[in-house]
């Protein structure tokens, strides 16, 4: 059962209900969340992503598993999300999903809830009783053990379920490297079918492969030891093959390990190393969890050469010049 609670119209019980929303932060629940065994340290949940296809999948994960099939109260708080508040009375959650970067949440009556995240948007599962971010809050998903809240967002619709695929964002979307069913010889494919592409803009591109973003496409780069700057005509199908299969690797590990792109012993090892120079807390985290992104003048964890930073397209692009050497 869910109890609609629409946007005040009064402005005193408006400011109000703000004004409760807007507590001071104190160790939220945040997502991506981590098994027990797999935490990267007391630092983490004071940290921001930016939120890329592994992120947005955990916090659909999240906020399923928080929601679905639970009596909800939902307040929506955003005058985009109020055009079908009344045909979410009596519905409840049946599924939340991500494709690529947006996600998706499904009710019972047939109602779907498009959100992407953007640059500032996010998606945290708080305790009953916690305080919420001091963040503009777009809604509210309550329920006896949870308030799960989708922060700073701006890009919203109501679909109907069976159509989503219609969606302007979802219908351009190229193979989406989470999916179980894209192997790493069809991300190869797919990449070969746009020759003129630097690669490192075509990683990044969610119509020709969906669920980069910037941190996977360097490290994937790097793995796969291809120039970031080639253009996708210069490479060959082995290259294209073993870009396909860093995508799929990293994506899934950077799932299981929450945005931690390296194997674990390697991260954990580099975090002790790193924490005995002064490198602790968030920043250990940061140095420690990538191959080649946001590590500019780092030695190369493959040949110890400074690994380089550029820009390409208007984002910062990280690889080391020895080891991803240009093809002749």
């Amino acid at each position: 059962m869910l109890e609609l609670v629409l946007r005040p119209k009064c402005t005193a019980l408006h400011n109000a209900l703000r004004n409760l929303l807007f507590n001071p932060l104190r160790n939220p629940l945040r997502v991506p969340i981590f098994a027990a065994d797999n935490r990267p340290g007391d630092d983490f949940n004071e940290l921001s992503f930016m939120p890329e296809g592994p992120e947005i999948f955990l916090a659909s994960q999240a906020v399923h598993a928080a929601v679905a099939g639970q009596p909800i109260t939902l307040q929506l708080l955003h005058p985009a999300l109020e055009a079908r508040a009344r045909a979410l009375r009596n519905a409840s959650i049946v599924r939340v999903h991500a494709r690529s970067k947006a996600m998706l949440t499904e009710f019972s009556n047939g109602v779907v809830l498009y959100s992407h995240n953007q640059l500032y948007g996010e998606w945290v599962v708080h305790a009953v009783g916690e305080a919420l971010l001091n963040r503009q809050v777009r809604l509210v998903i309550s329920t006896a053990r949870h308030r799960v809240v989708l922060y700073s967002a701006t890009d919203f619709a109501w679909l109907h379920a069976g159509r989503e695929n219609a969606h302007p964002y979802i219908a351009k979307l190229g193979p989406e490297v989470l999916n179980e069913g894209v192997s790493a010889q069809q991300v190869a494919l797919r990449l070969a079918q746009f020759p003129r592409r630097v690669i490192a803009d075509a990683l990044l591109d969610q119509h020709v492969i969906a669920g980069l973003g910037n941190y996977l496409r360097a490290d994937i780069l790097w793995v796969a030891r291809i120039d970031p700057l080639c253009k996708i005509a210069a490479l060959t199908h082995a290259d294209l093959v073993s870009i396909g299969k860093a995508c799929k690797q990293l994506t899934q590990r950077s799932v299981r390990q929450g945005g931690v792109t390296r194997p674990w012993a390697q991260y954990v090892a580099a975090r002790a190393s790193l924490a005995g120079v002064g490198t602790v807390g968030s920043r250990g985290y940061e140095a420690a969890r990538f191959y080649a992104f946001d590590r500019e003048d780092a030695p190369c964890w493959a040949c110890a050469a400074p690994i380089a930073r550029t820009t390409q397209g208007g984002r910062a692009l990280y690889y080391c010049p020895q080891c991803q050497n240009r093809p002749a």
